[in-house]
């Protein structure tokens, strides 16, 4: 296996790494086509879809793979340490995504979604699993040893989690729902 050139550690080679960032690009555009074509109350309210986790773990798994791809091809360390960065924070987030998604659909999928906006199967899985594994993928196989101190996770899901939190009820506050 021949060692990916912006790597510190053996991984696999760059063609790898690139086929998993394309695959990646093309899975989360086609969901973001999907919710351009979707008509639903949020389609035309404030905030969009991205009132919704999913969709902004989903922007930020498109964004971390767009300059991993964009690094497999121009052997940029500047984009490859901005893709690192922003997997940090969209690899946790699209697990717990994932797993919370996952879970409250094994118990009722009334919990997730109401009978009237339910997701074929394929929609489904590009919304809330793909982003988790291909994300997944490139953190162990593909990124550097996490650099940042345990405090500063913390710190920063912290500063995230209230930032959405504001988000939610401006949302809220603009839509009445």
């Amino acid at each position: 296996m021949a060692q990916h050139p912006l790597q510190r550690h053996s991984s696999p080679s760059r063609s790898f790494s690139l086929l998993l960032h394309i695959v990646g690009v093309v899975s989360f555009s086609y969901n973001f086509r999907f919710l351009t074509l979707w008509e639903t109350p949020f389609s035309d309210a404030y905030g969009w879809h991205f009132q919704f986790l999913t969709i902004i773990g989903l922007s930020l798994a498109f964004v971390s793979f767009a300059l991993g791809a964009l690094a497999d091809l121009t052997l940029s360390s500047t984009l490859f340490q901005a893709k690192n960065v922003i997997s940090i924070v969209a690899t946790p987030l699209e697990v717990v995504i994932s797993i919370l998604y996952w879970g409250l659909c094994l118990i009722s999928r009334d919990l997730v979604f109401p009978d009237e906006f339910s997701l074929p199967l394929h929609i489904d899985i590009g919304f809330h699993l793909a982003p988790a594994v291909l994300l997944t993928l490139d953190l162990v196989l593909l990124s550097p040893p996490w650099t940042i101190p345990g405090y500063s996770v913390m710190s920063l899901s912290t500063v995230l989690g209230f930032a959405y939190w504001y988000w939610v009820e401006l949302c809220h506050s603009k839509n009445g729902w």
